[in-house]
């Protein structure tokens, strides 16, 4: 963590202590609270526009660094945007950190609230107004199907109504989005039906209301030789059919979506009923996926993964739902977000396996050499795969897999990969003469600590060695050998 210059006088011993703490026990979520709670503490003093720079910036490090350790915590990205309008009234700065966090949450429903109204309460000319139309557009392309979205089309119809006026044509999107909001099941549909159900009350009462209103939600064809009252009457028939439909749905669905608990991410554990609610509930929406779109499954399945992004076997269904649905672009993405946040290696070979499903080899081999040489432990299955990766690229060239066996099993000190290379249809003769100079090697070295590492054939002629240090821990020596 970067440290901020201090005086004397500036020093918050509070906050020492707990970063001390913090670097014996990084992963400790509880202790970056603490840390935050300390630098919003400020000795006793708190935190205001009189607040010195040095304290302001140790509360905005405080912010930073946890939120580099947990990326997918959306009331600390809130927060830190919140002060940082408070404090200097920058807004492009706390657009910035809104951006930042809805590059690693962009399905998070609380978090584009709260920066749409944001958004809202600092408009500035007619060119913020329509971006913040646009930035209402894009969200509801995200979360429009959020069975708790009841918030967000609440504000996105407030704005419409709010700076509607004669050119700007807000008044009709207000009627096509409200419109739109009838169809979606979520929580408090009734709101959106009542506020429905008083317009066509009052096409039927008012003329020059329905004259005005009437061209945004009936086709001009359907109005010829109806009167208002009429028409309002029909529409009322019309729109109580949806709204049973609307009903039924959303019932179905908050038989499961009262039972979730645990809809946020959080380092603690998960319980065992939590996690089997969240696969009952996706596989019902697969299930019924003639029942309901196909862009409110994703939605959860975007939510499910938020609330287990700790287990590893949830991003491997989550990509598997798109590889079922041969969107492969999309599985790829998610397990590479599954190695960002979870970092697990099953994550990895999922990724490398979908590549060479895809024959983009060459990929997948970039994935696992990167891997190797950026963690200082690697399990025996990367190893596995990189052998069968390498296969393919040299099918004949037995004398390089060998080699490549004979390094590996130097390196880990492994005898597993001994039955590993029974598995490859390589000379007997050759196989043999490799694990007897293995075997020898490794007795000679097994407690020698300069280890020659591991040479991995890029391209012809040139090889990636990975090798060990001198405490006998795999180092990333990145050494291009030609």
């Amino acid at each position: 963590m970067t440290i901020p210059e201090a005086t004397e006088v500036e020093i918050n011993t509070e906050w020492s202590k707990i970063s001390t703490q913090l670097i014996q026990d990084p992963e400790n979520l509880k202790l970056w609270q603490q840390l935050i709670d300390a630098a919003e503490f400020n000795n006793k003093r708190g935190i205001t526009k009189s607040t010195p720079v040095p304290q302001v910036e140790l509360l905005r490090v405080s912010y930073q660094e946890l939120l580099k350790k947990f990326p997918l915590l959306f009331n600390y990205w809130i927060k830190l945007a919140t002060w940082e309008f408070k404090l200097n009234a920058d807004r492009d700065k706390a657009v910035e950190v809104y951006q930042q966090g809805l590059q690693h949450l962009p399905y998070c429903i609380e978090l584009w609230i709260s920066y749409l109204q944001f958004r809202i309460d600092t408009l500035k000319d007619e060119e913020d107004l329509n971006e913040v139309l646009k930035l209402f557009e894009h969200a509801r392309g995200l979360i429009g199907y959020h069975f708790h979205g009841f918030e967000f089309y609440k504000l996105y119809l407030t704005f419409l109504e709010s700076y509607q006026d004669a050119d700007n044509q807000f008044l009709k999107k207000f009627y096509i989005l409200l419109r739109v909001i009838l169809e979606i099941p979520i929580y408090h549909y009734e709101y959106f039906y009542k506020k429905w159900f008083n317009i066509i009350a009052q096409i039927g009462q008012d003329q020059e209301f329905a004259k005005k209103v009437v061209p945004f939600i009936v086709q001009v064809k359907e109005l010829k030789g109806s009167d208002y009252k009429t028409l309002s009457v029909n529409l009322k028939k019309l729109f109580i059919d949806a709204y049973i439909t609307t009903q039924f749905k959303v019932y179905e669905l908050f038989h499961y979506e009262k039972k979730l608990s645990r809809q946020y991410y959080d380092v603690k554990l998960i319980s065992r009923q939590q996690l089997d609610l969240w696969f009952q509930y996706l596989e019902f929406l697969e299930i019924k996926k003639s029942s309901y779109p196909t862009k409110l499954l994703e939605l959860t399945y975007q939510r499910f993964i938020y609330a287990t992004a700790r287990y590893t076997d949830c991003w491997i269904k989550y990509a598997d739902f798109y590889i079922f649905h041969e969107k492969y672009n999309s599985a790829k993405s998610a397990l590479t977000r599954g190695l960002i946040y979870n970092g697990d290696y099953r994550i990895l070979l999922k990724l490398v396996d979908l590549e060479v499903f895809l024959k983009q080899y060459f990929r997948a081999r970039e994935l696992i050499v990167n891997y190797i040489s950026n963690n200082v432990s690697v399990p025996i299955p990367v190893f596995e795969k990189l052998l069968s990766i390498e296969r393919v690229f040299s099918e004949n060239d037995d004398e390089y897999i060998l080699q490549l066996f004979k390094q590996i099993i130097q390196e880990t000190q492994n005898d597993y990969f001994f039955n590993v290379l029974l598995n490859y249809s390589i000379d007997p003769s050759k196989a043999q003469e490799v694990i007897m100079t293995a075997l020898t090697s490794s007795l000679m070295n097994f407690n020698d600590n300069n280890a020659n590492g591991i040479s991995i054939k890029i391209m012809p002629g040139m090889t990636y060695s990975h090798g060990r240090s001198q405490n006998s821990q795999l180092i990333n020596t990145g050494t291009w050998i030609k």
